[in-house]
């Protein structure tokens, strides 16, 4: 599969109540919502997908497959029918702004092709990321985060940081700091890696 080629498709499963299939080929915003007739169109060299995310439970997954797929689950996943999702293309690079997210015992899934660069701000809540083979640039205000690193000789610059909490896992050496940990590494690797949290937890995992 060719990343430089690669035409992406997006699908949202929000609950049991319906799907949207959805994308944007232009350069104007598109925002997505429940709707009982899918929409579909090509979304051409997307290299890179940034998220912006407020408050909730969100866990992203890398996947060998070219669409990128937004589902919900949990006790209250019917809650999700308000949720909305703004897109915006912009080069080679897909935004996508998530509105009205449940906050309360409802998980968002957002799989992406596996071979993505991912950019993600976020405010408040769990932030999880496993799967993603690519650069990587995550901030979480509040909360925990953690993220997958199966081979850790796959990255170059690595850039770990907690305000106020602790980074667990060892993959590029043993934090420091005292009030909040650090991790710094120049590596050999082609990706990179920089993940903060301001008040939380960040934890790396195998």
């Amino acid at each position: 599969m060719s990343i430089g080629k690669r035409v992406l498709t997006i699908v949202l499963l929000v609950s049991a109540a319906g799907f949207l299939n959805a994308a944007s080929n232009g350069t104007k915003d598109e925002t997505l919502t429940l709707s009982e007739h899918p929409f579909q169109s090509d979304l051409e060299e997307i290299t890179n997908v940034r998220l912006h995310l407020k408050d909730g439970d969100f866990r992203i997954v890398g996947v060998d497959s070219d669409d990128i797929i937004i589902r919900t689950d949990g006790k209250n996943a019917a809650e999700a029918k308000r949720m909305r999702v703004r897109l915006r293309r912009s080069g080679h690079s897909l935004d996508l702004t998530f509105f009205h997210v449940p906050k309360n015992e409802v998980q968002v899934t957002i799989a992406i092709p596996r071979e993505t660069g991912l950019f993600a701000r976020m405010r408040g809540g769990d932030l999880s990321v496993d799967g993603v083979a690519g650069d990587k640039d995550l901030e979480l205000i509040g909360g925990d985060l953690s993220i997958q690193v199966a081979d850790p000789h796959e990255y170059g610059p690595v850039d770990l940081s907690v305000k106020f909490g602790d980074v667990s896992g060892s993959q590029f050496g043993n934090p420091k700091g005292w009030i909040g940990n650090t991790v710094k590494q120049n590596g050999i690797g082609k990706y990179r890696l920089h993940a903060h949290v301001f008040a939380g937890d960040l934890m790396l995992k195998p």
